[in-house]
Order: C-alpha cells, then structure tokens, then sequence
C-alpha cells in the first residue's frame, strides 16, 4: 500500500506547472501514427510503482465488434456487481448515446447511465455519468485542479462499488501543451495508485477538426506513448474517429499528414447529419460504444 503522504506528494507533482517526461520526440514515432499496445489477459488495476509495459492493452478500432462477447459475459457485465464512472463532454457523450442506441435495436445490451450517480435499474451496465453534480466535465472538474481530483477521490472513496474510472477529452486536446498532456497523464497514475482497486483508463482525445491538428495529433501520441511505456489501459478515441470499413483516413494539416475523422462521420458531409448532439454521426456513436462493450469485456475477462 502507498503511504498517503506519498500519494499527495505525486499528486501535487503532478498538477504543478512543471511537468515531467520526455520532449516530443520521446512518444512520437510520427504525428499520424495510431500505434497500439499489447498485454496479458487480465486488467491492470489501479497504479502500480513498478509499472509494466506488458501489461498496457489499447482499445480500438480493432474492437469495435460485438462478436467474440458471449452471451454469459453480457450478463456478467449487467449483473451489477461493478459500477463504470465516466466524466465527459460532448464529444466523450458519443459512447453512452451509441451505447442508448445499440440498447433499442439489441435489449440485451440493456445499459443505463445515471446522471451524477449509481443507476437503481437492474440487469443493465451500470455508468455514473459524470461528477457529483456535473456531467459536462472539463479537466479542471477531474484532473487538473486540486478540487477536481478531491471530488474523484470523494466519489470513489464513497462508493468502492466503482470499478473503472475514465475521463475523455473533447476538442480542447487541440489546445493542449506537452506539460499539460504531462499533468493529466501523472494526475491519472497518482490517482491509480491511491485507489489500487480502481482501473484508471486512459483516452485519446477526438480528430473531427482540422484546428492545431498536427499539436492535436502529437498530444495524442504522446498519451499511447505513456501507456504503452507504463502498463496502462487506453481507449483510443482518435482512432476510432478515423476508420471505417477497412480504411484509415488522414489529412495533410501544416504539411504534416496527421490522422482525420473519416468523411463517413464528418456531419458537415453531404448525407450525414449530426447525432445527439455529439458533433458526430449515429454511426459513428455506435462504433465508440461497440469498443467499449468489447473493453469491459476483456477487462472483466469474459470475452472470447
């Protein structure tokens, strides 16, 4: 177990100014790549001091099937034996509306999201949507303040039937310094090692926009870097944006070809149109929550 005084110490270190880590280079093989990460078969829970680079296991396009989901692993994943928190925006909303959709076409994906707190329903996957009283969540509300990571620390300490936290970005990732990419990366693992029963998951942020697309693409890697280095779970939202039917789309931003929400999702397209208020299509939110489906599948070890 950490000592307390440790776990503050990490913390403050890591939503100081000054951050650590490596220069751009040290994550990037390349603005555009969407590298992906290996690892055994059960969860990393929580953090850990001696981290392992084999335990790292990244969430993507690769996964957004529902095959290979048992029927005994869907009813494992609606006993109600675990709660997911999930704090977001609008973008990080794209999985629980694809998850609400999926839901009325297959009841047997029966999913429930509670407005800052643990759904009553049973026989559904249990999602605390957002904080204690805020489900549009900016980083400041999470991560990077003080008073964000004491409400994490207050949610989880006062409702240990949370099993799975996770934060996702939305187009602020543009905007994004190395430091401040550093910052959520530590706040994250300090997190995980003061709560060692709670799988912190980590996200790449959305590619739908061409602004600072190049810093957004580097920002991006730089987290996958991370996780791959310290045995951390990721679900790769960027990759997601940018495949559909076999095929990853780029763009040449600043001339650097960086990763580009694939046209099938772009709701300014000809055809598309915008879904839940998400900045995306129906298609696309069902994708985002077919992974994650498949996710808490591997993660609770019941997949196939």
């Amino acid at each position: 177990m950490i000592h307390s005084e440790l776990i503050v110490v990490g913390l403050t270190l890591a939503l100081g100014i000054a951050a650590c880590g490596g220069g751009d280079g040290a994550g990037d093989r390349a603005a555009g790549d969407s590298g992906t990460g290996g690892g055994g078969a059960s969860t990393a829970s929580g953090g850990d001091p001696d981290p392992d680079p084999a335990d790292a296991r990244t969430f993507d396009h690769r996964h957004a099937a529902l095959d290979g989901i048992p029927a005994s692993c869907i009813d494992a994943l609606k006993s109600g034996d675990f709660v997911f928190h999930y704090a977001h925006r609008s973008h990080g909303s794209q999985i629980i509306v694809g998850a609400e959709s999926i839901e009325a076409s297959s009841p047997v994906y029966g999913f429930e999201a509670e407005y800052c707190g643990v759904p009553a329903e049973t026989g559904v996957f249990r999602m605390w949507d957002g904080m204690i009283d805020n489900n549009l969540v900016v980083g400041e509300q999470y991560w990077a303040s003080e008073a964000g990571v004491d409400e994490v620390r207050a949610i989880l300490g006062d409702h240990p039937e949370i099993r799975y936290s996770m934060w996702a970005w939305s187009s602020e990732i543009a905007e994004q310094t190395e430091q401040d990419v550093q910052r959520y990366l530590d706040a994250l693992d300090a997190l995980g090692q003061e709560f060692p029963k709670v799988t912190f998951i980590y996200m790449t942020g959305p590619a739908d926009a061409e602004y600072n697309g190049v810093n957004r693409a580097k920002r991006n890697q730089q987290i996958r870097g991370f996780c791959r280095e310290r045995g951390k779970i990721l679900y790769d939202f960027e990759d997601l944006d940018v495949h559909f039917g076999g095929e990853r789309h780029t763009a040449v931003v600043d001339g650097v070809e960086i990763p580009m929400q694939h046209p099938r999702f772009d709701v300014e397209a000809s055809g598309n149109a915008e879904y839940e208020h998400t900045h995306t299509t129906q298609d696309s939110c069902e994708i985002k929550a077919t992974a994650f489906w498949r996710m808490m599948a591997e993660l609770e070890g019941c997949a196939q």
